[in-house]
């Protein structure tokens, strides 16, 4: 997978591994991926049931029942931090108070990950078709570069990624999938999203293909 890939590359950058916080860890599925490469591990995540499944997988890690802006995290103590696809489920008003957050904990030297699809990718298209929400890290980044950036380094990422199927049965599932990342306003009746996904992601009779490209706010506390 081209982002697990890129976290391989990434990691092997940091200046060093003593702590990982996973900001939204859920189920842990990425934390499990990560956490023999680090010497501690901290998860965060408002649902505690989430918190016991990733126990299984990761016994020594600390776990943290509850939001961004109210964990108990030490200042400057983080080497990275990672926060893949939380955002879309915080309210966008709250967006530079959760980054600012995440920033705090990170020590000198240390990086931060904010995961989200990118804006113009054929499932957000797909949103905005249907006059959905959708989602872009770059007016995060200035906001946060203007407040911070004496202190930060901002970088922008993107990873390509796409999803392929080999019918539309399939593909209406990961389609309904991404609509429904979020309460929908109007849904769409099932033979109006089939007519979307014939019309715009079947390659042929047998393949059906959209991208869901990832975008990552990379930052670093200088220092």
């Amino acid at each position: 997978m081209k982002a697990r890939a890129w976290i391989d590359a990434q990691i092997r950058q940091l200046a060093d591994t003593q702590l990982l916080v996973d900001a939204g860890a859920g189920n842990g599925e990425l934390t499990k991926y990560l956490d023999d490469r680090f010497e501690s591990v901290i998860a965060i995540d408002p649902n505690p049931y989430l918190l016991e499944d990733l126990k299984v997988d990761c016994p020594a890690a600390q776990t943290i029942a509850g939001g961004i802006l109210d964990a108990d995290v030490a200042a400057q103590s983080a080497s990275l931090v990672v926060c893949s696809h939380v955002f879309y489920y915080i309210p966008p008003a709250s967006w530079l108070d959760n980054l600012a957050k995440i920033a705090s904990w990170i020590r000198p030297g240390g990086r931060a990950w904010i995961i989200l699809q990118c804006p113009d990718t054929d499932c957000m298209q797909m949103r905005r078709f249907f006059q959905e929400q959708t989602f872009s890290l770059h007016p995060l980044c200035e906001s946060f570069v203007a407040q911070q950036g004496n202190e930060f380094t901002a970088t922008m990422h993107s990873i390509d990624s796409f999803i392929t199927t080999k019918n539309l049965k399939d593909a209406y599932a990961v389609a309904e999938f991404m609509l429904n990342m979020l309460p929908l306003i109007s849904p769409p009746l099932r033979v109006d999203l089939e007519n979307y996904v014939e019309q715009y992601f079947a390659v042929s009779p047998t393949s059906y293909r959209f991208s869901c490209t990832q975008n990552v706010l990379e930052l670093t506390r200088k220092g």
